[in-house]
Formats: structure tokens, C-alpha cells, sequence
């Protein structure tokens, strides 16, 4: 019996979220929301200083079911792939902490940032993902990181910092080795990388580090044309080529921005970084959000604050670059550039009641002023909503109105809208726009599918695989990708056992395939290492097409290689995400835990997620396997 705790993506809206999780987040209507069903979803506000009391007179909403939608979109585009939330700087403004959970439920397993506090926010707040950030000075915490398991991009300096902060914590600090291919910011160069990279290995044997991935950043991915883009993905695969000539196997590659990953495949890799497209935005010129499949998440509205009727001649704002033309009504919008609104923005439009209406004169800090024209009666106008951007699917000004106004990019508009602006975080609903849909920290398509669960325990792990095993049969394939230590013999090994084969399943390092028999009637196990193989040419030479159609075949590392053995599979990714749950302890009848030396890390809960393509995962199949997955989480619940 599984007699283990357990946690899942799909926990109900508000558990573990608090408002008392993050500093400068609280409820709204909270005496109604105690009063409210236990499922019914809490909208909550984020402000820098306090609670907002009552609707505010001009608000950021942060729509966080079309952030869900966005990283099922991106997950279409990436396949297998992991998927790294880029949160830096608030979210681009839309607030870290409550945009990094909704894209984690979501389907993203990793979280990226740019400086070491950033992280460590999150991280306070209960964030117990992989994260990694990459900006660093001589001032940066490096063994808070260390302490907290946040990954630390390192260019060439930092390894040192990182090795002794690593001795002081004692605890094997993970890193990431970047490579400067061409944008010339930070990254080793290549003249550096060959030494960077054996010192960054002898490091590695010596315990200190855990080199856990190799990245890049393109320069001129959003125009996709542009040489650049090749040669920068040449001059990463040549730096690979050093990480492997050195005996280095880091468990994630990754150099695709949003833009590359809309049009390099090339450069998926292991890991796409995903932030403007996170929030909705087309990082592309003359291409829209609606034309990439991509939901805006942040609408900013703000109350008409005034109305009044003007005659001709009169004049707007500082300077008085505008003049009525004619009599007019003018309306004042509480928000200026105090609150990001750019000052030079001028020739764009607010919608109210989804019509459009001129901005008219200079911004100024707290207001601007639009033209209502001539038959608008001012009374019917004072309090109304004025949408300054939000989606323009549904009619509203796009963000890049106001950039292309401000000659700048979508990406400073919205990351630039102020403090001083309340953030509305409205909770996903479960209904995602276009042909995904994402509910419960599950991302469906029409082609595949996958559910991630947060397994606490080695023992818990092996339940989870026991179950498994009861809904798969001969001719299946299961591809499992995760670092050394993540626990994929602790899985191999509970998926044997409820397959009824023999025992004495290990780690098939030294063996690239290994066939154990059924001790009853059901299918062998046949249990293959591809890490060591470069192709799925070199699979194929193992002759598995002989064994596939009677066996359950499970290939460890065989991500990019394994997939030609079935057109239907199961791809499950195991990711240890450091700064977990270091309570939950294995008991004496487990195995070792996770075959990780480090105590820390062994205790921490692992998150599975269970990918099911083709057509042998078909409508009957799936709901046959949910149910079974039902029943798990029912059953260590219980337990």
C-alpha cells in the first residue's frame, strides 16, 4: 500500500497561496471570500504597499487563466521539451510570484530570473521549482543560493564565489556554464570556454558543483532571418562539443528566447526560456499575439476621473500641443507616466464601452486627457472604464500601440507599468482560449497530453510506477528523461515489480539494454540506456524492434532518440526541484534514496510528468490511466 503524502499541480485555487505568502499581496472582498464555497476562486491584488480596500481607480489585470493558455501554446511548440518561466523583473511587471505558480499549474517545470534576490523572493514565498538567474556582481549572495538549491548561471568569474560558497553552506552548489556565442553581454568567450569549462569539471569531481546545464542567449532571434541566428547556434553546439570532450553530462541545454522558439527547432534543445511569449506578447514585428496562438495578460484600466465640455481653441496639457478644433467633450484618465505611461506616447487611443478615443496633448505624471467628442454628455462618461491596452482580439489597444507611440518595445511598456498601479491577479478558470485547454496544472492538445505530480518519497515514487504498470501492456514505450539522481531506476524499479518481472533491476549504466523476464503471463521489461548512444541510428542497432511489440520497453535518456520504436509512447521527465520539502524522509523498506549522496537533496519531492502520445493513448486509454492516477492520489492522501 502507498502510505505516503503527496502533492499535486492541480491543488485547489488558494492552497498554500496565501496572501500572506508574499509581501505586498492581499485579498480582496476577504470577508466575502470567507463566506464564499471553498472552491470558489479568490481574486486578489498585488500593490507595493497595501491592501487595496475597494476596486482602485486604475488597476494592471493580470489574467492568469491566458498565462495558463500561453504555456500550453508553447508546450505545442516545444514537444517534450521543459519549459522555463522567465519571471525576472516582477513577471515583465505582472508579478513574480503569482505569474511564476499560474505557469508552473500550467505545465512549466522550471523558473528563471535574473538576480540571485529575485529568486530568493520566490523561493521565501513557497516556490519550490527549479529555478536559475544569471546576473550577478561581487555583491550577489552566492551562498543564499547555494543554501536555497537556486541554480547560478556562471560566465567565468563566479566559479570561484560559487566553489567557496559551496564549502561554507556545504552543500554542492549547481550551475550553469554560459557561453557567449554572439550577443557580447556576459558569457565566457570562446577563446575562454575550453578552460572555464575543465576547471568548471575538476569542480565537479571534487564535489563542490554539480554542473547542471550549458546556455546561451540569441542576439537577433526576432528577426529570424538574420545570419546571426545560424551563427550563433553553430558556436553553441561547438561549446557542447567541449562540455562532452570533458566529461561533463549536464542534465540541460538551452539557448531559445521566445522568439527562437517560434522558428529555430534547431535550438530547443532540452529547455525552451520563455518570457515575453509567457505574458502573451508577439516578440515579432508585424506579427500579432492572436497570429502566434497567444493570449495578452495584462489589460490595464483605469476610471474616467472627469468630463467636460470645451469650445474651440482650447488647449490640452503642457504646452499646449493640442487645441480643440472644434467644441468637444474631453475626458481625464487618472494615469501617467508615474504609473509607465509613456510621456512622448502621443497619437493613441483608449477604448470605453468598446469604442476608441483619441489621447489628446502631452502625458503628464498622474493623468492624460482623451477627446469624446462633441455629442458625448460628461455625466454619462465620469467613472467608466477606459481600457488603455488589453487584447485587441476583443477590440481593445494592443500594447504595441503604445510602443510603436513611444518608439520603443512591447517589452519596456509593460515591464515599465509602476507600483504605484494595482496588479488584479484574475485566477485561470480551467478554460484556456483556442484548441488547448489547461485546468489543474494539466496541458492537453488534440495530439498528446500530460498531468505533473510532486512525488515526495522514493517509496512514493515506486507506488506511483506500480500503478502505472497496471495500465500498460506489451508493445508499449516509455521514454524517461531526467538528471543523474532524479530517480528513474527508483522508478524502473516500482515498474517491475507491478509488471510482475524479475527482480534485481539497477542502474543499466554500464549495460546499454537488459531484458527481465515476466514471472507470470504478462509482457518482459526491457530496460535500455541511450544516454551513451548519439542517435537513434545507434538505437537501432541495438535490435529493440524485435523485443518492442512483446515487451514494456523503458529508455532511460532516450529523449531525441527513442521515439522512432513506437508512434505511441509515454514520455515521463522527473525533475528534482531543489529548496523542496526536506521533512518527508524515505522509510527503512525503501531503496536508497533516489541513489542521491547529498541527504538534502534525497529528501526532496520529485515532480513527474507523464506525457502520453499517438494512438495507443487514445480516449479509452487515458481516462483509464487517469482514473488509475486518481486512485494513487487518493490512496497516499489517505495514507
Amino acid at each position: 500500500m502507498c502510505s505516503h503524502s503527496f502533492s499535486s499541480t492541480s491543488s485547489p485555487a488558494g492552497a498554500d497561496h496565501n496572501a500572506s505568502d508574499a509581501v505586498g499581496t492581499a485579498t480582496f472582498g476577504a470577508d466575502d471570500a470567507a463566506q464564499a464555497p471553498a472552491s470558489a476562486p479568490v481574486t486578489q491584488w498585488l500593490h507595493a504597499h497595501d491592501a487595496v480596500a475597494a476596486a482602485p481607480e486604475r488597476c494592471a489585470e493580470i489574467d492568469l487563466g491566458a498565462l495558463a493558455a500561453n504555456v500550453a501554446r508553447i508546450r505545442q511548440q516545444v514537444g517534450q521539451a521543459r519549459i522555463m518561466a522567465i519571471v525576472k523583473a516582477q513577471a515583465y511587471g505582472h508579478g513574480a510570484i503569482e505569474c511564476a505558480r499560474a505557469a508552473l499549474d500550467a505545465g512549466a517545470t522550471w523558473v528563471g530570473t535574473a538576480h540571485v534576490s529575485e529568486a530568493l523572493e520566490l523561493r521565501a514565498a513557497g516556490i519550490e521549482a527549479p529555478m536559475v538567474c544569471w546576473l550577478h556582481t561581487s555583491d550577489t549572495d552566492f551562498e543564499a543560493a547555494v543554501a536555497q538549491g537556486i541554480d547560478v548561471g556562471v560566465s567565468g568569474w563566479e566559479l570561484d564565489p560559487m566553489i567557496e560558497a559551496a564549502r561554507a553552506v556545504g552543500r554542492t552548489a549547481r550551475i550553469h556554464l554560459k557561453i557567449d556565442t554572439g550577443l557580447g553581454r556576459n558569457g565566457c568567450t570562446a577563446a575562454e570556454w575550453p578552460h572555464l569549462v575543465e576547471r568548471a569539471a575538476a569542480a565537479e569531481r571534487a564535489g563542490d558543483i554539480r554542473v547542471v546545464g550549458v546556455f546561451s542567449h540569441f542576439a537577433m532571434a526576432d528577426e529570424p532571418e538574420h545570419p546571426a541566428n545560424d551563427v550563433q547556434t553553430q558556436a553553441f553546439e561547438d561549446a557542447l562539443a567541449v562540455v562532452a570532450d570533458a566529461g561533463l553530462k549536464p542534465e540541460v541545454r538551452h539557448i531559445a528566447n521566445t522568439p527562437a522558439t517560434f522558428t529555430r527547432p534547431d535550438a530547443i534543445y532540452d529547455m525552451v526560456r520563455v518570457g515575453l511569449g509567457l505574458y502573451g506578447l508577439s516578440p515579432f514585428e508585424g506579427v500579432s499575439s492572436a497570429e502566434l496562438g497567444l493570449r495578452p495578460v495584462m489589460r490595464l484600466v483605469a476610471h474616467v476621473a472627469a468630463a467636460k465640455r470645451v469650445d474651440a481653441g482650447q488647449g490640452v496639457s503642457y504646452g499646449l500641443r493640442w487645441r480643440a478644433e472644434k467644441p468637444t467633450t474631453l475626458g481625464l484618465v487618472p494615469v501617467g507616466y508615474a504609473d509607465g505611461i509613456p510621456r512622448i506616447a502621443e497619437g493613441t487611443h483608449v477604448t470605453i464601452d468598446s469604442v476608441r478615443y483619441p489621447v489628446v496633448g502631452r502625458i503628464a505624471m498622474d493623468q492624460f486627457v482623451i477627446d469624446l467628442g462633441a455629442e458625448a454628455d460628461p455625466a454619462e462618461f465620469v467613472g467608466k472604464d477606459a481600457v488603455v491596452f488589453g487584447d485587441p482580439a476583443h477590440g481593445e489597444p494592443g500594447v504595441e500601440e503604445w510602443a510603436e507611440a513611444a518608439h520603443t518595445i512591447n517589452y519596456e511598456t509593460v515591464t515599465g507599468i509602476s507600483d504605484r498601479v494595482p496588479r488584479r491577479m484574475i485566477p485561470a478558470d480551467g478554460a484556456a482560449a483556442g484548441n488547448a485547454d489547461v485546468s489543474g496544472g494539466r496541458a492537453e492538445t488534440a495530439d498528446d497530453s500530460s498531468l505533473s505530480l510532486t512525488i515526495p518519497t522514493p517509496a512514493a515514487m515506486q507506488c506511483l510506477a506500480r500503478t502505472l504498470a497496471s495500465e500498460l501492456q506489451a508493445g508499449d514505450v516509455l521514454i524517461l528523461t531526467g538528471e543523474l539522481g532524479a530517480g528513474k531506476t527508483t522508478f524502473t524499479q516500482g515498474l517491475g515489480e507491478g509488471l510482475g518481472v524479475r527482480e534485481g533491476i539497477t542502474s543499466p549504466t554500464f549495460v546499454l539494454s537488459r531484458i527481465h523476464p515476466s514471472l507470470s503471463d504478462g509482457p518482459a521489461l526491457v530496460h535500455v540506456d541511450a544516454y551513451r548512444l548519439g542517435s537513434a541510428e545507434e538505437l537501432e542497432d541495438l535490435d529493440l524492434i524485435d523485443t518492442v511489440e512483446k515487451s514494456v520497453t523503458v529508455v532511460e535518456w532516450g529523449r531525441d532518440r527513442a521515439e522512432g520504436l513506437s508512434e505511441s509512447r509515454l514520455e515521463i521527465t522527473l525533475d528534482r526541484p531543489i529548496g523542496g520539502n526536506t521533512a518527508a524522509q524515505p522509510d527503512s523498506e525503501t531503496p536508497a534514496p533516489w541513489e542521491v549522496e547529498d541527504e538534502e537533496e534525497a529528501a526532496a519531492p520529485r515532480i513527474v510528468t507523464l506525457r502520453w502520445v499517438g494512438p495507443r493513448w487514445n480516449e479509452a486509454a487515458t481516462t483509464g490511466l487517469r482514473a488509475a492516477l486518481a486512485e494513487f492520489t487518493d490512496t497516499v492522501k489517505e495514507g
